[in-house]
């Protein structure tokens, strides 16, 4: 799968699509291996039982994602998906992932504000919930983008494909000059297949590293 590429005179970036987990703050996963911990397994085991599967379907947090359940209703539905691993959770799993004491990337929101600035076209592309957002708007301003794509607020969530297709309509920009940078590698395959440029982020400096070579500002 094309991870990155340079953009040519012939096919040049016109917009920069922003993951906000593990992009714009800290990673999900970082909370889930202290859970982890609790239970004696790995991160990815527990991954799978409270985020569910990569592919999308119907476990409680890509359903509360899509909008169909509110972040309330998730902890009581994921008994089957613990039982099925093994587990019996604490109760407070929930609450744990969605405590707001995620670390904010101060550079990399930074660098959004001087993008939009150069004329790109900027966007927030997020599985997120109805709940959540007012926490985003205090880590970033909503107006660094020219749109906000939330998933719940689509009815579809990364990896399906309606979420990207809206997101470059919104934009207004071709799918062949759009770059999108996400820390989930499944987040990533159904851009490529629409054509956009993507960056697999591993941290922060490797992030500001690709925007530099990908999209610079001067």
């Amino acid at each position: 799968m094309k991870r990155s590429g340079r953009a040519s005179n012939a096919n040049r970036i016109e917009a920069v699509v922003f993951d906000y987990g593990g992009v714009i703050i800290s990673p999900i996963v970082d909370k889930v291996s202290v859970l982890a911990d609790r239970f004696g397994i790995t991160m990815p085991e527990l991954l799978e039982v409270l985020l569910g599967p990569r592919e999308s379907g119907d476990h409680p947090w890509h359903r509360c994602e899509r909008g169909e359940i509110a972040v309330a209703d998730i902890q009581g539905l994921l008994e089957p998906w613990a039982r099925a691993a093994g587990l019996s959770l604490h109760g407070d799993e929930i609450d744990v992932l969605m405590d707001p004491t995620y670390t904010a990337i101060d550079a990399v929101v930074e660098r959004i504000a001087r993008l939009k600035a150069a004329g790109y076209r900027t966007a927030l592309l997020t599985n997120t919930f109805a709940e959540y957002r007012p926490t985003m708007q205090q880590v970033v301003p909503f107006a660094h983008f020219h749109t906000v794509v939330e998933s719940f607020a689509v009815k579809a969530r990364k990896p399906e494909s309606a979420i990207y297709e809206a997101t470059a309509r919104l934009l207004g920009v071709a799918h062949d000059r759009i770059l999108y940078l996400d820390d989930f590698d499944q987040n990533l395959q159904p851009a490529v297949a629409l054509g956009w440029s993507v960056v697999h982020v591993a941290g922060p400096d490797h992030c500001l590293r690709e925007l530099d070579r990908l999209a610079p500002l001067g």
